[in-house]
């Protein structure tokens, strides 16, 4: 009887569970959300906005130093989590060295060289 019982229980149980599945689920309102920590606030998109700034002048003033870049055109674009580096440069020694640069002054962002060597 008392495993009767305990089946019976489970088969309960189960049917609750069952409905529970078919049942509607809450909508979401926006207007009741409250903001996160994944949804950045307008000070938060400002400081990020001025990270992309400093990232993309550091990298411009560093390639502008560097003697061997000396006749290279470069342009720099910082967006979202990536720096870009387009235009042309003498050799591929050159290539290799602006990347390397921009590796060293991106802090953690990945680097896309679509950099040319000239004439090739």
């Amino acid at each position: 009887m008392k495993r009767h019982s305990y089946i019976l229980a489970l088969l309960a149980l189960a049917g609750v569970f069952a409905v529970a599945q078919d049942m509607p689920r809450q909508k979401d309102d926006p207007q009741q959300r409250t903001p996160t920590s994944q949804q950045p606030t307008s000070d938060q998109d400002r400081a990020t906005t001025a990270n992309t700034a400093d990232v993309q002048k550091d990298i411009q003033s560093a390639l502008q130093q560097e003697p061997t870049l000396a006749t290279a055109n470069i342009n720099v674009q910082v967006t979202g989590k990536n720096v870009e580096l387009s235009g042309t440069v003498p050799s591929k020694d050159a290539k290799d060295k602006a990347e390397q640069i921009a590796k060293s002054h991106a802090g953690g962002l990945a680097i896309k060289n679509h950099l040319k060597v000239s004439g090739s």
